[in-house]
Parts: structure tokens; sequence; C-alpha cells
């Protein structure tokens, strides 16, 4: 079985990423995923303090041992985030920025909710993580109030989002294959 792991992008109070986390994890199929979720409010990361460069992975501070071993035991990660001034919010960048290796060849999926399906976000946090040499195999963006309440209920009526999310879910299941495969 492999691990997903679903980031939550948001620290706000009063967030709905937990509830739409939920909801992912909710989607990803039990027989080929361990969901494990990594919210970036209790991980609580400060401002990048690392003396060397990440490219190097010499991590001296615990926080960023925890990250980066949680990241790199990730066979495949979502990203679930908002869109905040027409972007993703700092706590991602930050957390992105602590690590280097662990991001490399990595199968990530975004999912991003808000007014406009937080596209902006998605776009600019996919070209982030591909400078980092992950692998976004795509994303999935969620409207404010055909498919996702403000409270964040997400009511995906005609289930288009839920049938995305899964397809995105198993391109990502297969990346790991392809993965497991090459290093055999």
């Amino acid at each position: 079985m492999n691990q997903l792991s679903i980031i939550v992008s948001s620290t706000r109070p009063g967030r709905i990423g937990d509830k739409v986390t939920s909801w992912v994890s909710e989607q990803a199929d039990a027989e080929h995923w361990q969901v494990k979720v990594l919210d970036l409010a209790e991980i609580d990361l400060p401002f990048f303090d690392e003396e060397d460069m990440p490219r190097n992975g010499n991590y001296a501070k615990p926080h960023t041992q925890a990250w980066a071993s949680a990241v790199f035991e990730s066979d495949a990660i979502v990203v679930v985030t908002p869109q905040y001034n027409r972007s993703f919010p700092a706590p991602i960048k930050n957390a992105v920025d602590y690590l280097f290796a662990e991001w490399q060849s990595k199968p990530i999926g975004i999912v991003g909710y808000g007014w406009s399906g937080a596209g902006d976000a998605r776009a600019d946090l996919a070209k982030v993580l591909t400078h980092v040499q992950a692998d976004v195999v795509g994303d999935l963006g969620l409207t404010f109030p055909e498919q996702l309440t403000v409270d964040g209920s997400v009511v995906d009526a005609g289930e288009v989002a839920t049938g995305e999310l899964r397809s995105l879910l198993a391109d990502l299941h297969a990346k790991v294959g392809d993965l497991a495969d090459a290093r055999s």
C-alpha cells in the first residue's frame, strides 16, 4: 500500500482547508492509499531558519528533519490550497523552500479552492514545485458556490469534481507505480 500525504496549506483561523482535505481523503481508494494528513498549522514550521541551503540536505533543526522525513516517506502528495491575493498562502511556499531532494520526482496533485477555483494559486504552486523537480501530475479547482459552500462542504452535485479528483488520484497512483518499476 502506498502512502498519500495531503498537505493542508492554509493556517488561517476559520480556514476550510481541513474540510476540503477530508473530502480528498474520502475519495482516496483504501486499496491503494494509506492517507496521512500533513497540516501546516499543526506542523508550525518557522520561516526558513536553516544555515545551509536545502539543496545540500544538511538539515540541522529538528523541525526540518521531521518535515523532510514526512515528505520523503510520502509516495505521493496532494496539496490542498486556497487562493490568497491571487496566489497560494505563504506557509506552503515556506514548506516547499525548506527541502529540495525530498521533492525530486515526487508525484504531486494540487487541489485548489475559492471563488475562482484557486486558478492562480494552482498555477503558481505548480511552477514552484516544478522548480524543485517535483512531478506535478495534475490539479483540480473547487469553486464557490458551485462545488463548495463557504463553510467548506463539498456539494459536487453532478459529481464532476469527485470524478476529476478520483482521476487525479489514479494518475498519482500510476506515477508511483512507474517510479517503483524504474527502481526495480
